[in-house]
């Protein structure tokens, strides 16, 4: 009796059922692997990835297709989990870097340069900003009123304070040139030196520190507060934005960068991809036994046996 073409997948899914599921198909599959990333290894990227698809994959990606709340919170739960673990931490960042990293970074901060026009540029515009003249004002009203103080404990200090508006806009008449000059201080070769040295311990002081006093730095308001802003922040359509324009821009540069060369140049195919096949082996096999799949499977095989091959 001729067997339908009704029996005839259920044929097929049981043998493939079976057959992806043994050693021989494993083995097998690591070894197309394995040759499959050797050649792919003398590929262009260009070639091999398509700068279209994925452009367009960024740019037309809907966010409703993900559980923001959900995202939310597993950021929430794996920020808590570092905390707890770097809690427990007695060693020091010095103690888990490469002693060599920390002397470079030393190194680097050792250097001194000149400030390029841009640097320059940006802190001349600080300094213009409002918060900066007001800082300064207070300053340096607080000063004169100390220094009142001193010479005369009570009239001195009453004096400026019934006076402080007057006092603080005759401040502000000479903020342009004291900007100026704080400007010029910020940037000069001379006092760079002090910033670099500050920083340079600031540093190394951050290296000492143990690990537990970086999960205990915030309060456990301050963490609630955190853990507020990230819920609003996932939720947020202009983040969403921002993010989709800097996944787009840091492809733009990565597929720049590296179109021309080839995939072995960037990964060592050549010589791990025997290994790599080997992991790409474990996360595949249990895809291919999906029950979906292998229906897929034995269905197509059942069409390509009945039917000629499609030209």
């Amino acid at each position: 009796m001729p067997r339908t073409r009704a029996t005839r997948p259920r044929s097929q899914e049981s043998y493939w059922g079976k057959r992806v599921s043994s050693t021989a198909f494993k083995r097998a599959l690591t070894d197309t692997l394995t040759r499959e990333l050797q050649s792919l290894a003398k590929a262009r990227v260009a070639d091999v990835l398509d700068a279209e698809l994925i452009r367009t994959a960024i740019q037309e990606w809907d966010a409703r297709l993900v559980n923001r709340d959900m995202i939310a919170e597993l950021i929430i739960q794996a920020n808590r989990r570092v905390t707890s673990r770097l809690s427990r931490k007695e060693e020091s960042l010095f103690d888990v870097l490469d002693r060599q990293l920390v002397a470079d970074i030393e190194a680097l901060l050792a250097e001194q340069t000149k400030p390029s026009a841009q640097a320059e540029k940006f802190v001349g515009n600080i300094m213009q900003q409002e918060f900066v003249r007001r800082l300064f004002t207070d300053i340096i009203f607080t000063a004169i009123v100390s220094f009142n103080q001193k010479i005369n404990p009570f009239f001195g200090a009453l004096t400026v304070r019934v006076l402080e508006d007057q006092i603080k806009g005759f401040i502000r008449l000479f903020m342009p040139m004291l900007i100026e000059q704080a400007t010029a201080f910020a940037v000069s070769r001379d006092n760079q030196r002090l910033a670099l040295d500050f920083a340079r311990q600031i540093i190394r002081q951050l290296l000492d520190q143990p690990l537990r006093n970086f999960a205990i730095a915030s309060s456990p308001a301050q963490r609630k507060q955190l853990e507020a802003i990230i819920r609003k922040a996932v939720a947020n359509t202009r983040v969403e934005t921002a993010i989709r324009a800097a996944a787009l821009a840091a492809w733009e540069d990565f597929h720049g960068s590296v179109g021309d060369k080839r995939v072995g140049d960037l990964v060592r195919l050549d010589e791990q991809a025997a290994w790599l096949a080997g992991r790409m082996t474990k996360v595949l096999l249990p895809v291919l036994a999906r029950p979906h799949i292998i229906r897929l499977v034995a269905t197509e095989l059942t069409l390509a046996a009945g039917k000629p091959q499609p030209s």
